[in-house]
């Protein structure tokens, strides 16, 4: 009996040592894909800092040479006097850097939109087989994942991690099984957002199906999951015909 035990407790280590390895991998990919964003936004803001510093110096070499009437508010706004009407060549290049000043403003604008607006993250989950009996504060794990945009879901602990903020709708379907009561509550970090009940006769074959949704404001690395409320008394049901669910996405 010992012997068993050690080799069941082995089988065991090494399970968690494969979980643990996969999530270290999971993370690495994460940090690795960020640290190329950050490299490559770097990038890009030093390269508008040169344009900005030489469209400045050819603005004020203009001023002091051509048209000290330009405002100094950098409206950039021609002046009608008859000296500037007859300096075309001067009125080009005003005109030229004016141009390029509102397509500097525009690329500007856009690029600051596409920072304010984070990626798109929605994820979809579903477990891959029917939970006997779950214990008090056992945590479902949906570890058969069909979406999972953003890279928020984690397969191995039942547990999403909102990737960036903003406001989000989370929902799940658990099927129970017949002649018991199945109770759990749906977690925002360790504060209790929504709660789903199931109960069946003792009828044979007698399945219970109870969904629930809600709308929650998450900060960054907020973590949702589902654990038990109290000792079920029979399964949580999923196979091909009836599948226990968990789902989310972010609305803005």
């Amino acid at each position: 009996m010992i012997g068993i035990g050690v080799v069941l407790g082995t089988i065991a280590l090494c399970y968690a040592n494969v979980n643990v390895e996969n999530e270290l991998m999971e993370i690495r990919t994460i940090l690795n894909r960020q640290e190329n964003e950050i490299i490559a936004l770097r990038n890009e803001n030093r390269a508008l800092r040169g344009d900005v510093r030489k469209m400045g110096m050819e603005i004020n070499t203009l001023k002091n040479r051509d048209n000290p009437r330009l405002k100094k508010n950098e409206e950039f706004t021609i002046a009608q006097d008859d000296d500037i009407k007859g300096n075309n060549s001067s009125n080009k290049i005003i005109t030229r850097i004016v141009s390029d000043q509102v397509t500097f403003k525009g690329e500007m604008e856009r690029h600051r939109s596409m920072r304010l607006s984070p990626e798109p993250v929605a994820f979809y989950a579903y477990m891959s087989a029917s939970e006997p009996n779950p214990s008090l504060h056992h945590a479902l794990i949906f570890d058969e994942v069909k979406t999972n945009v953003g890279g928020g879901y984690n397969q191995f602990s039942g547990m999403f991690s909102a990737p960036s903020p903003g406001l989000y709708v989370i929902t799940w379907t658990i099927y129970t099984g017949d002649h018991g009561q199945t109770a759990f509550f749906i977690y925002v970090n360790h504060n209790v957002f929504g709660a789903t009940f199931g109960e069946t006769d003792n009828n044979q074959n007698d399945f219970d199906s109870d969904s629930g949704s809600m709308v929650v404001n998450l900060n960054a690395n907020d973590n949702v999951y589902i654990r038990t409320s109290r000792a079920c008394s029979t399964y949580v049901i999923s196979d091909s015909s009836r599948r226990t669910t968990f789902a989310g996405w972010r609305l803005n």
